[in-house]
């Protein structure tokens, strides 16, 4: 009974110094403690722009990944410009410990002034994009941006031990929201959804059998993508045109 125990104690130590090592040394784990919030990928010809996409990924998929990627290559093909990148202290996403509302507020207001950096750069409509955690940041800072609207792939509307506010800002954003969300997402399926107050501003656009990750659902996934931004689109270019 005692070396097992010694066994499985020791066992322990391991995975930790691994995942330790795997966090703070791999590839992945340097990005996040040096270059996220430094350096952002773009994608898509400026020449036939017909708005900037600002990509922001979730908890724990990097803005480089294959998933964020193929995102971005789809609305490429739209004709959108599409910039992705991480949040400066990324790093602490990695970490067991859950995330806190002073956290969270500090990637909203990076994100306000990377938002303030690109509508100086560049001369197209504005549309935020997050993944997850990403769209709950997105959504928070939406109204304090210059930003058309948002879209959500997923949005984390519940999650055991989770202490951060993620579900008042959503009953009193005022521009346009679009969250994409599988009906069987563990983070806030159709009926639980059903039951929050809600924004009129939001528009649920759900995707049948999908979960979390939409691992089996990415097409759909992407064309719903594509037709929001869209519409944010149209909506962006005929206040403009009011204004004027």
């Amino acid at each position: 009974m005692k070396k097992e125990s010694e066994r499985t104690f020791a066992g322990k130590v391991r995975r930790a110094l691994w995942l330790l090592i795997r966090r703070n040394f791999s590839a992945r784990g340097l990005y996040l403690r040096f270059l996220a919030g430094r350096i952002s990928f773009v994608d898509g010809n400026n020449n036939e722009t017909r708005a900037i996409v600002l990509q922001i990924p979730g908890q724990t998929d990097p803005c480089y990944s294959p998933f964020n990627k193929g995102v971005a290559r789809r609305l490429c093909a739209e004709k959108f410009t599409v910039i992705r990148c991480d949040f400066s202290g990324q790093k602490i996403n990695q970490m067991k410990r859950e995330l806190t509302d002073h956290q969270v507020d500090a990637f909203c207001e990076q994100l306000i002034q990377r938002c303030d950096r690109l509508r100086r750069r560049y001369d197209q409509p504005l549309i935020l994009v997050g993944k997850s955690l990403g769209g709950a940041i997105v959504t928070k800072a939406l109204d304090r941006t210059e930003a058309a609207g948002c879209v959500v792939l997923g949005y984390p509307f519940q999650k055991e031990g989770s202490h951060w506010d993620r579900l008042r800002h959503l009953q009193h954003v005022r521009k346009p929201v679009f969250i994409i969300q599988g009906e069987d997402d563990r983070y806030g399926g159709k009926n639980l959804v059903a039951g929050l107050a809600l924004s009129e501003s939001i528009n649920m656009v759900w995707i049948a059998q999908a979960e979390h990750g939409f691992k089996h659902h990415i097409p759909a996934l992407k064309d719903a993508l594509a037709g929001a931004c869209q519409t944010i689109l149209e909506g962006s270019n005929f206040l403009t045109s009011e204004a004027e």
